[in-house]
């Protein structure tokens, strides 16, 4: 038990005492900071967006069940320059279907570069920019992101200026083929450093397009631009790091039918270890 207990005592020293990583303070915002040259980080997203399906198809009066969505990525990101970053997403998605059940499938790639202009507090307003294509199994997308930050002593302030341009099913072009989406996605918040591990936070964010569309009132809602905010929590320990967050659905709180895109919450963890 003796060296059990002094192996751990070492791991978690070495953890701290290296290199820090780029922690994700706020689960949804990216800060300013980049990894440094020939640094690598491996990444680990989960969203859990809690949905309703049908019950029973064959009994419509079973009624419908709880059935989340779950959605998880893993990035991996290298450190071109002190400055310039690289990142690699694979995406897999397990969507409700009818009675109950989900199936997990791989949904596609991402591809991005991130980059900073300065070191953090040279600018009045930390700026940074970020530009990702993602090569879905269904659309294809282009993505900018204008990073903002600045820290007023342990209190930091985060936004992602976001918008993405997709195009849906991209090599079909029958009935409702190849079309042209923009979809905002802006978030901000803040954290509070009350120890160098334990870092609290709320955390605001937003997706949607401006003009809602789709031949369906359902449609057409599920595509206006969706509201939620919530409390974050960040642990680091240098080379790993963990954040989570719990969003409210600010747009309303009622229960979803079945075919919804949104739930009344919404959670998000990000689990980060630099290699």
């Amino acid at each position: 038990m003796k060296v059990v207990f002094n192996s751990v005592c070492l791991m978690v020293l070495f953890i701290a005492t290296n290199t820090v990583a780029t922690p994700r303070a706020l689960p949804f915002t990216y800060p300013n900071e980049t990894l440094a040259q020939g640094e690598i980080e491996i990444e680990s997203y989960v969203d859990v967006n809690p949905l309703r399906s049908v019950a029973d198809p064959n009994d419509p009066t079973v009624g419908n069940i709880w059935n989340p969505e779950y959605t998880i990525q893993t990035e991996l990101e290298y450190g071109l320059s002190d400055h310039w970053e690289l990142g690699l997403y694979q995406v897999f998605k397990a969507a409700p279907q009818v009675g109950g059940d989900n199936s997990m499938v791989f949904d596609g790639l991402k591809w991005r570069v991130r980059t900073r202009l300065a070191e953090p507090g040279e600018l009045p307003v930390d700026l940074g920019f970020y530009l990702e294509l993602e090569t879905m199994h269904d659309e294809l997308s282009l993505e900018g992101k204008i990073n903002l930050q600045r820290r007023f002593g342990r209190l930091t302030w985060m936004a992602n200026l976001w918008e993405e341009e997709t195009l849906s099913r991209p090599l079909d072009s029958k009935m409702r083929g190849r079309q042209l989406h923009f979809i905002v996605n802006p978030t901000t918040g803040v954290v509070f450093q009350v120890t160098p591990t334990f870092h609290p936070g709320i955390e605001f964010w937003a997706r949607g397009e401006l003009s809602a569309n789709g031949p369906t009132p359902q449609e057409r809602e599920n595509s206006r631009v969706h509201y939620f905010i919530g409390p974050t929590s960040h642990l680091n320990f240098g080379r790993f790091w963990f954040s989570m967050g719990l969003y409210l659905h600010a747009n309303t709180m009622r229960t979803p039918e079945p075919g919804d895109a949104y739930g009344p919450v919404w959670f998000r963890s990000v689990v980060g270890l630099e290699l």
